[in-house]
């Protein structure tokens, strides 16, 4: 198994669904080498320099909830360090973001505050060690986490409230 993570491709910026509060996302994309999936990784940059990490396997249908469907291929350790890697690059892009993700509800989850792939989540980046660049905040109640930028948030309070604002 790759502890790095998959090689992975910078697509371009879309900036077709921009409003007021989301900028634009950059895309990008990997091929996963063991199960021959393709997956896209979607960093939608909001303003003041918050991020939220979205990504899925291409093979599944779109209308039918890309973002919350399993792909079964059994790899989540590879996928979930490529995607590391490509949020890391937006970093690069933007040493001022802070990141978020929303683990999304799937079939086998049941009725609770907290999502299966929140608990993942949130499993893994406390993993990650990257304490030094970010704090990283559970918000349960949405099945969310995020990893605020040490160098560019200096009230937590007032931009953990600016983003349930965005994003809730």
């Amino acid at each position: 198994m790759n502890q790095n993570g998959y090689p992975f491709q910078f697509i371009g910026m879309d900036t077709t669904c921009t409003d007021q509060i989301l900028e634009g996302a950059l895309i990008y994309t990997f091929y996963s080498h063991k199960s021959g999936h393709q997956y896209q990784v979607n960093i939608e940059r909001y303003v003041e320099h918050l991020c939220g990490i979205k990504f899925f396997d291409r093979t599944t249908d779109v209308r039918t909830g890309k973002f919350s469907k399993l792909s079964d291929t059994y790899e989540p350790r590879t996928i979930f360090r490529t995607v590391t890697n490509i949020a890391l690059d937006a970093y690069r892009r933007d040493p001022l973001s802070s990141f978020f993700l929303i683990g999304a509800a799937d079939s086998r989850d049941r009725k609770s505050a907290t999502t299966r792939r929140f608990r993942v989540y949130t499993a893994y980046v406390n993993n990650l060690n990257l304490t030094h660049l970010f704090r990283i905040i559970e918000l349960k109640d949405q099945s969310m986490i995020v990893l605020l930028n040490r160098k560019s948030v200096p009230d937590t309070g007032a931009y953990m409230q600016r983003i349930l604002d965005f994003i809730v």
